[in-house]
Formats: C-alpha cells, sequence, structure tokens
C-alpha cells in the first residue's frame, strides 16, 4: 500500500516522497482468519473531513502537525517548493510532515470540489518514526 510523504529538508524546502505502509501479518481483528496484512497503529489525535468547492486554491502552508489524508472525491495537486506537483485522485493516500519551512499547496484539478478525511496524528517524539519526518 503506497502513499506519498511531504516532508522539509534542512533547508526548509519542502518535496514529495513516494512510500510504502510497514504491513505485518494482521491480529487485529480476531478470531478473523489470518490472510491480511495491517500497519502498526498510529495514534490519532483529531479527525475531520474538508471539502474544497471547485476553483480552490491553498495558499502556500505547512502541516499543523504530523497529517494523514485520503482523498474521497475529486482530484487534487499538491505542490511542494522544490518544483513538483502530483495529482492524487480517491484513494489516494499523503502524509504530510513539512511542519516548518516553505510547505505545500493544494488545488483542484478537471474544474470540479474535492474531498479529503484528514486524520492528524499525535505529534509526540515517539509518534511519527523518524523515516517518515
Amino acid at each position: 500500500m503506497k502513499y506519498l510523504r511531504i516532508y522539509t529538508d534542512a533547508d526548509g524546502t519542502s518535496h514529495f516522497a513516494d512510500a510504502e505502509w510497514r504491513l505485518r501479518e494482521g491480529d487485529f481483528t480476531p478470531p478473523s482468519p489470518s490472510g491480511y496484512s495491517i500497519t502498526d497503529q498510529l495514534r490519532p489525535k483529531a479527525l475531520l473531513m474538508m471539502h474544497h468547492p471547485a476553483g480552490y486554491r491553498d495558499e502556500w502552508h505547512c502541516a499543523p502537525a504530523p497529517v494523514l489524508g485520503t482523498v474521497l472525491r475529486g482530484r487534487v495537486r499538491i505542490s511542494v517548493s522544490d518544483g513538483d506537483a502530483r495529482i492524487l485522485g480517491p484513494g489516494d493516500q499523503f502524509l504530510a510532515v513539512d511542519l516548518a519551512g516553505a510547505g505545500h499547496r493544494m488545488d483542484e484539478v478537471d474544474g470540479g470540489a474535492y474531498d479529503l478525511a484528514l486524520v492528524v496524528l499525535d505529534d509526540g517524539p515517539d509518534a511519527i518514526p523518524t523515516d517518515w519526518k
């Protein structure tokens, strides 16, 4: 299972990294049979749904905390300060850990609205693995 990581380097420039969830054999729903995989549990702080109307465009901003986002509807372009941009659609996930620096911006594509499910993660020192930051 893939996700797009948005992070900031030591110079404050934001970048993308294609990443995959680390999976292990599932044991989350006993007595369900084996054969599925899961990640380690993340510590959510909050969950919110976000609607962006057609024509919406963000200003450059940093994530307020580590945020796991899933596109629910529409298509969204995410741009980072190194000049790269990616288009995500329904089911695509991103992890924004660009908590400082130049940040990122989002805008809709195809002339339509988009909806996101955002999970704000606990940003304590052990909440996010160091290779995610």
